[in-house]
């Protein structure tokens, strides 16, 4: 669920131009979207998801470091209904040039989309220090020029910028809130984003264990929590080798009660399932034994969050 408070201004004229305004508080629910992010983001595979799932709520895609901003004629970001969120991810920045080309960006950003608003992310998962991420310092810095860059913009509402880290990183880093986190208390963050997964657990965690960090770091600016990666591998067996969950039965459970509490609370807009590596629901996987396997239960529970 996402709630806000939206301020409704009527003003009115009698017929000698005497003018009067009322304002009124209302109260706007909005229950939470679930979408996902295909296994890989390219026409092909983004046209694949479409066909399983038809109608998303939204959906993640992102450009890896060197692939600059995917443009909005592109024939990936043409594939993306006009009726749903995008959340859109890319790693280039480069002071002098970039602020630019994102004001570009907005400015081109198609009039059909104008009933949703769409996700901005810059440098998504920093922690990782890998594969184009900038140091803190220049990640801290580049989040200060791109909010600036889109400050006055006149399409500005029609986009959210989302700093999005990792939360099994975030909440072992005793040092990560000063080097990443405190951009999400910048003003001009829209929300605050966290993937999140079950690694390193030998169990799968409850909703509460789960999710609290991330609600906590959100919380703590006042921003609602977006949730771009979220992914339960099936575990088959405890680390003593006892049996689990081989059939899936205990995760598919465990992505129903995920959801049933992100949509209790009165702050999470937007979650986006992993479908890719051990979350793709379609793949054909394999356990450490050899032994391959299929999601069916975990599918099947999938289809009925979404449907």
């Amino acid at each position: 669920m996402f709630t806000r408070t939206v301020i409704l201004t009527a003003r009115v004229a009698d017929a000698v131009g005497n003018t009067t305004s009322v304002s009124a508080a209302v109260r706007v629910e909005v229950p939470t979207a679930l979408g996902w992010a295909p296994p890989a983001s390219s026409v092909a595979a983004l046209q694949a998801m479409l066909a399983r799932y038809p109608r998303p709520r939204t959906v993640r895609l992102y450009s890896g470091p060197g692939a600059g901003l995917e443009s909005w004629s592109s024939a990936l970001l043409a594939q993306v209904p006009a009726d749903c969120a995008l959340h859109y991810s890319f790693k280039d920045w480069t002071a002098g040039t970039s602020a630019a080309a994102v004001r570009d960006w907005l400015s081109a950003r198609p009039a059909n989309r104008r009933r949703v608003v769409d996700l901005v992310t810059l440098g998504h998962e920093p922690e990782q220090q890998s594969g184009g991420d900038a140091a803190p310092a220049a990640f801290r810095q580049q989040w200060q020029e791109l909010v600036g860059a889109l400050a006055g913009h006149p399409r500005r509402r029609e986009v959210w910028l989302v700093p999005v880290f990792t939360e099994y990183a975030a909440r072992r880093q005793a040092s990560w809130w000063a080097d990443f986190g405190v951009v999400a208390s910048h003003p001009g963050v829209d929300a605050v984003g966290f993937d999140i997964y079950d690694t390193g657990y030998e169990r799968y965690r409850t909703p509460v264990e789960r999710n609290e960090f991330a609600l906590a770091q959100a919380r703590r600016v006042g921003k609602p929590l977006v949730v771009p990666e979220w992914g339960i591998r099936r575990k088959p067996t405890l680390n003593d080798g006892t049996s689990y969950d081989p059939d899936g039965v205990v995760c598919a459970q465990a992505m129903r009660d995920n959801m049933a509490h992100l949509r209790a609370q009165p702050d999470v807009p937007y979650v986006e399932w992993f479908y890719r590596g051990d979350c793709d629901l379609d793949a054909t996987l394999t356990y450490p034994s050899g032994r391959t396997y299929v999601r069916d239960a975990e599918r099947a529970a999938f289809g009925q969050l979404t449907g």
